[in-house]
């Protein structure tokens, strides 16, 4: 079985924890087939990624489902990273989608609440926490807003717009990033972000992509990550001088994206930023993608 799962832009501005967008490119591939032994190689981006199989989390999110659903399974894998780890463009959530989705389709279940619950076992190896808004998205493709895991209720809506995505060459744990959250946060934030991501989702809905920038704001999550991103604020201006409607972190960076018109110029203003801040980065322009997708190897 062959599985491809693609990279996400988690939170999406003022939607932490709930938001999502797929993102077309770059993607994870997933092979696997039924084993006497239990063997796992990794290739692409693999430094720092273990090849024990009860540590990688692909694998620990398939061997997750196989004991769920009671079958007792070895299998070889193989997982060509296309995502850069620790990135901010869910490459532990994609990993792990693929490692589950794969084994799913192997022992041929369709249980998307099972497949998902699988996965997270994975990204909760990776990151400290279950959380969905990574393999969420990558899972249903398009832009996604998750109101449970546990039942799953995912709202889904069917976009189609291009943006530009960032990524230094630095590394931010989402165990650390995450670990600078308050436990508690301000009333007012709290009414500030729902009324942004209210409005965004209806923006995103008409279409009008310009309106939706300008709707990325975040007052939950940002304002205290920002410590561990020195250079957020120079990154930012240099996007909304170059004609961004709107500009956010992606997941809990590194990565960054903005959503504009000439987005190969905007691309390149937030490069010469990181740049001049002593940090090479690389840009590409991408498509919102459709999911994940399964075939026979």
């Amino acid at each position: 079985m062959k599985v491809l799962t693609q990279a996400t832009v988690a939170n999406f501005g003022p939607g932490f924890d709930v938001f999502g967008l797929c993102l077309n490119e770059p993607f994870d591939v997933i092979r696997i087939r039924e084993s006497s032994s239990l063997t796992l190689r990794v290739h692409g981006f693999r430094l720092k990624i273990p090849e024990d199989p009860l540590r990688n989390v692909a694998s620990i999110a398939a061997l997750r489902l196989a004991r769920m659903a009671g079958a007792e399974v070895k299998f070889k894998m193989s997982i060509h990273k296309g995502i850069r780890p620790k990135s901010g463009l869910g490459s532990s959530g994609a990993s792990a989608l693929g490692g589950a989705l794969a084994m799913a389709k192997l022992l041929g279940i369709e249980d998307r609440q099972r497949i998902i619950k699988a996965a997270l076992e994975g990204e909760k190896a990776a990151s400290g926490s279950a959380h969905g808004d990574n393999v969420v998205p990558s899972l249903f493709g398009g832009f996604t807003i998750t109101k449970s895991l546990s039942p799953l209720e995912v709202f889904r809506l069917d976009v189609d717009f291009r943006l530009v995505v960032v990524l230094p060459e630095i590394e931010i744990s989402t165990k650390r990033a995450r670990k600078v959250l308050p436990e508690y946060v301000p009333l007012k934030d709290a009414v500030r972000n729902v009324a942004l991501a209210s409005a965004l989702i209806s923006a995103l809905k008409d279409g009008d992509i310009e309106t939706a920038g300008r709707l990325l704001d975040d007052h939950l999550a940002i304002p205290y990550r920002k410590s561990l991103m020195p250079w957020f604020e120079r990154v930012r201006n240099a996007a909304l001088e170059s004609g961004a409607y709107g500009v956010s972190i992606s997941g809990s960076g590194p990565a960054m994206f903005a959503l504009g018109e000439g987005l190969e110029g905007i691309g390149k203003a937030m490069k010469e930023a990181f740049e001049d801040a002593g940090i090479r980065a690389d840009y590409r322009v991408v498509k919102v993608g459709g999911g994940a997708k399964c075939s026979d190897v």
